[in-house]
Order: structure tokens, then sequence, then C-alpha cells
């Protein structure tokens, strides 16, 4: 019997690895503080201050479980949807601020360069999420379910970016669909969003306001679109690059999934396993807690493959415990 296993977070998080988006904001609270500061005001999310006389611990826990479900508890969903209306008055207030007789002409490679100096730092993301991960050591990690390979047979999907598959259940051949840590893949790993149609939202409205001679509101919007396009994720690419791996999945019985919750931005992939699947291939879905079950129930729905093949929902539990499927 052949099966897929499709890795998540999860996976990592159940062999107490921290490798959480949250875990991931606290590496760049402690090393580079300042884009954090800079990245978060982005989200309309300001940095408290612990030299307050009000500043008290509760006060912190709230500030963290606020900023936790705004932001972080699906960062790279919700990092597509930056502050735009924040943005778009601050570029208002510079245009005041230059108090310009005649309109906004002539201003374009000034504000350019403005919008650059802004925005610029979010280039170094994917630098400081490579930085994070490098430091995650599975040395030490002792695997919790021996029986999770099948080296022949079964084919691996981790989007992951951590050695854990290679390192101790020392499975050899992994697609780290989203890269990873130098040991595992040739590819840095990728975190980012997949809300393209709003990089196109704010190239067409940089366009009509160019047509307007309005070169203030080109240029953020312009600016707006470079942002998210420098944080965005591109998952065609990524699937087209591994479509040998996904070619093989005609010959799978079984689709296993663990410690992924099916997220808005992975949806493609599911789509395209979906696709290269036999209809009679049976589907095991391992759910950590509600809200995980439900986001795959929905993803299993709008793909219609509830309903079209034999889908079984688990609780994780019964997946570290061995339970046979």
């Amino acid at each position: 019997m052949s099966n897929l296993y499709i890795i998540g977070n999860g996976f990592d998080m159940a062999h107490k690895l921290d490798t959480s988006y949250w875990n991931f904001r606290k590496f760049l609270e402690e090393n580079h503080p300042e884009f954090l500061s800079g990245f978060e005001s982005l989200y309309n999310i300001q940095t408290l201050d612990d030299s307050e006389p009000w500043y008290t611990k509760a006060a912190q826990e709230r500030w963290n479980k606020k900023i936790y479900d705004e932001l972080w508890s699906e960062f790279e969903n919700t990092m597509g949807y930056p502050d735009t209306t924040g943005m778009l008055d601050s570029s208002t207030s510079v245009l005041d601020d230059m108090d310009l007789d005649g309109g906004n002409i002539g201003i374009l490679d000034t504000m350019n360069q403005y919008w650059r100096d802004e925005f610029g730092f979010i280039d170094k993301l994917q630098m400081y999420v490579k930085e994070w991960i490098k430091n995650v050591n599975t040395d030490n990690i002792k695997p919790i379910r021996k029986s999770l390979i099948d080296a022949n047979d079964d084919l691996y999907l981790s989007f992951n970016y951590t050695d854990t598959l290679e390192n101790v259940y020392r499975i050899d051949d992994v697609v780290h669909i989203h890269g990873g840590v130098e040991k595992v893949t040739d590819i840095a790993p990728v975190m980012g969003h997949c809300n393209q149609n709003e990089i196109f939202r704010h190239r067409n409205w940089a366009k009509e306001a160019d047509e307007e001679f309005d070169e203030g509101e080109t240029s953020i919007q312009n600016a707006i679109a470079d942002y998210l396009e420098e944080i965005y994720k591109d998952t065609k690419r990524f699937i087209d690059d591994n479509m040998n791996f996904f070619r093989k999945l005609d010959k799978v019985d079984a689709v296993i999934i663990i410690g992924w919750s099916a997220g808005e931005v992975d949806l493609p992939y599911l789509k395209t396993v979906k696709e290269h699947i036999q209809n009679k291939t049976k589907w095991y879905i391992y759910w950590f807690d509600h809200k995980a079950l439900k986001s795959l129930q929905d993803a299993f729905e709008k793909l219609k493959i509830t309903g079209n093949y034999d889908v079984k929902y688990l609780q994780s539990d019964d997946f570290w415990n061995d339970a046979q499927i």
C-alpha cells in the first residue's frame, strides 16, 4: 500500500519544536525589533510601551492575545491584508506637507523614493525566516510514532521548513514545497500570502491615477502593490516546479494529512493533489482542534473532495497512538 503524507506545522509542534508563527514573532522581537515594529505598524499594530506607569503583565498578556488574533494566528493569510487605509492616509499627509501649488505633478521620483524608504524593509522578511528556522534544532528530538514510514513506497509532501522527517524519521525523499533548511533542500524557506487580486487592484488604481496625472496617488498605489508582491507566495510556480512529484500520485492508495489545516494560501496544493490521485484513493484527515477541523472540512467541501471520495476525519491523537487506518 502506497500513502501520500501531507505534513504541516502541527507535526513539528507535536515534537515540541518552536515553529509556530508566534515563535517567529518572538524571534523577531528578540533579534530584529525595528523590523517587527515597522512590519506590525503596517497592520495597525502599535508597540506596547513597557515604560508607561499603567503597564502590567496582565496588560501585556491582553495585548499579546489581541495581536495574535488580529495578525499572527493565521499569519500567512492575514499578511496579505495590510492597513492600506493607513498607508493612503500617510500619503495624503506627506503630500499636504509638500504644499504643492501645481497639483501632484513632477513629484513621482521623489515619492517613489520616499515609499522605498518607508516600506523597503520588507525585503528582509525571507532572510529572517531563514535565520529563524536554521536555529530550530532537531538533533535531540525522538520519534513519536516509529511506524511512520514505508520508505520504499510512501510519498511525503511537507509544508514545513525543518528537517524533522529526515533527521528524526530517516526519510530521505521529502518534497519541501515552500523550501527549508539547507540540509534538506536547495530552496530557501518562503513565507507569504496568496492575495494576488489585491496586487492587481492596486496596480490598476495606480494606472488610473497615472492617466489622471495624479503622481501622488500613482506612487502610493504602486508602493502598496510592491509591498504585497514582496511578500507574495507564488503557489503556481511551486506547483509547476514540483509537477514530477504530483504526477506520481496516481499510484497512491491513501492520502494522510497530519498537522496541516489547509489554509487559504495552501488550497492550490490540495486541488493539485486531488487532480492527480485515483478516484478510489482514500483520505485520512487528522485534526488537532475544532478550528483545524472546520478549516479542513471547509477546504474539502470547497474543492468537492467531500462526497466524491472516501474521507475520514480522525483526531490527531489517533495518529500518534499509531491507530490502524
